[in-house]
């Protein structure tokens, strides 16, 4: 077995470069701050009276700094300068009182009252919310809207029996949200961002118990880096983009299974292709089945052929290039039929490398000699096709190993790849920098398989007739 420690990726911004996100944003501004980008972002604000009033004074504070937690971890807890035109994203959120909409406190309690069953609960909840979403769509201009749920309702929700959700998420320790909170919430988050999909406007839902951080949440000035790089991304800026060795196109995809909400076998498949700048396109492939004797679900060679032959498509589209390199990361094993359908398709549009890479968790560790974990961008080979992949573990850069629970890394399993592996690896990890939710950079996966498992558990909101977003803007 061989053993090497990758380097830490950097990333772009607009005056410079940085290993962490935070920090390139502050010192150097973000990526697109030379082209058209968000100056001034137009934001609509649902919710109840009491609900947007704390929301607004939460975001005039959040234009001044917000001092991080004490802490002698200072790069880990960093404060946050303050969201306007003069530092940071040097970009405002902009409104006024008619870019306000009111949900009457009398219409959740009505609700409370006479939905007993939760499911029913969720969905009228939605349909208020989704309503006013519908009239600023039509009569206003807004580049997103923020819907600020009560915590009294979102207390009421928590009592929600989720024992089949948890076999299907993994919620990282560094959330904002406790696993049991996030597990509850996802319901109502799924159905409202599936549903609003059709006013073309990307929502952000945020608790209106953001007033006051409470000790399962991250420090504030965590929560405002967090929330406003993601309404930045929302309103089609670039905080930063990954810094790439050469000048080729390469791109990045992730495929992934999601069950149906009704828990049946068929099973459907979902694509992304991002760039280094994280702008791609999301697309829904077709039902596939599960065979018997084969827990993994497989696409047939025309299923595959189709899919990525359309992503491609779309990609195009929107970006008007073809990739020279295409990277397609599954959370499960490459079948036969599946190798030569994506290569048929890479073929007819004349991409000239294609790399298939499986990527999973693993309970395989690695220890180090010491007490701590194992540093992060340790790379274990164990042959020329099956890798482990320390995506967590001690970053030198916060001086600690940023996590709760012993970590363990990823599994790479390499089923055709015409680019070396050690490249490929330093791509994942790269691209666990790329997830504009969260700017502590150490995340598990990257974001082709994080945003696929994501887009799926929305995706399955969505009736057959609906089309779905092709922005990931509007799943995250």
């Amino acid at each position: 077995m061989e053993i090497k420690l990758l380097d830490e990726p950097i990333l772009e911004f607009g005056n410079g470069e940085s290993i962490c996100p935070r920090e390139g944003v502050e010192n150097f501004s973000p990526y697109d701050i030379t082209s058209v980008r968000p100056e001034k972002i137009i934001t609509g604000i649902i919710g109840k009276s009491s609900s947007i009033e704390i929301l607004i004074n939460w975001l005039e504070k959040a234009k001044t700094t917000i001092i991080a937690r004490e802490s002698k971890l200072d790069k880990l807890f960093r404060s946050f300068n303050g969201f306007n035109q003069e530092s940071s994203f040097k970009s405002q959120i902009v409104y006024d009182d008619s870019y306000l909409r009111k949900i009457n406190n009398s219409d959740f309690e009505s609700l409370l009252k006479k939905c007993t069953e939760k499911s029913v609960l969720i969905a009228e909840v939605a349909k208020l919310f989704l309503a006013e979403v519908k009239f600023l769509s039509k009569n206003k201009n807004p580049d997103l809207i923020i819907c600020v749920l009560p915590e009294d309702l979102v207390k009421t929700l928590l009592s929600v029996d989720l024992k089949k959700e948890e076999s299907e998420e993994e919620i990282e320790d560094s959330e904002v949200e406790t696993k049991l909170s996030s597990l509850l919430e996802h319901d109502l988050r799924r159905l409202m961002k599936a549903e609003a999909m059709e006013y073309n406007i990307p929502i952000q839902i945020i608790r209106d118990r953001i007033k006051k951080p409470t000790s399962d949440m991250q420090d504030e000035a965590t929560i405002a880096w967090n929330l406003f790089t993601a309404l930045y991304y929302k309103a089609s800026g670039t905080p930063w983009a990954m810094k790439k060795p050469n000048k080729s196109i390469v791109c990045y995809a992730g495929i992934s299974f999601y069950r149906s909400r009704d828990r049946k076998t068929i099973q459907t498949s979902c694509t992304q292709i991002f760039n280094e700048h994280g702008k791609g396109v999301i697309l829904r492939g077709a039902p596939v089945e599960l065979k018997k004797g084969d827990r993994e679900p497989h696409l047939k060679e025309d299923q595959a052929y189709e899919l990525l032959n359309n992503s491609l498509r779309e990609y195009y589209d929107a970006l008007k290039i073809y990739p020279q390199r295409l990277v397609l990361h599954k959370s499960s094993n490459f079948n036969e039929a599946e190798i030569e359908g994506f290569k048929a398709a890479a073929y007819k549009n004349n991409i000239s490398a294609l790399d298939l890479v499986t990527i999973m968790p693993t309970p395989l560790r690695l220890y180090s000699t010491n007490n701590y974990p194992p540093y992060r961008g340790t790379w274990a080979s164990f042959d020329n096709n099956t890798h482990l992949l320390y995506t967590k573990g001690f970053v030198p850069f916060y001086n600690t190993y940023p996590g709760m629970y012993i970590p363990n890394p990823i599994e790479v399993r390499l089923f055709s790849h015409d680019e070396s592996p050690q490249i490929i690896c330093q791509e994942i990890l790269s691209l666990t920098k790329m997830n504009w939710n969260n700017t502590q950079f150490d995340r598990k996966f990257p974001i082709t398989i994080e945003c696929s498992k994501k887009v799926g558990e929305i995706l399955k909101y969505l009736d057959e007739n609906q089309k779905p977003q092709l922005k990931y803007s509007f799943y995250m």
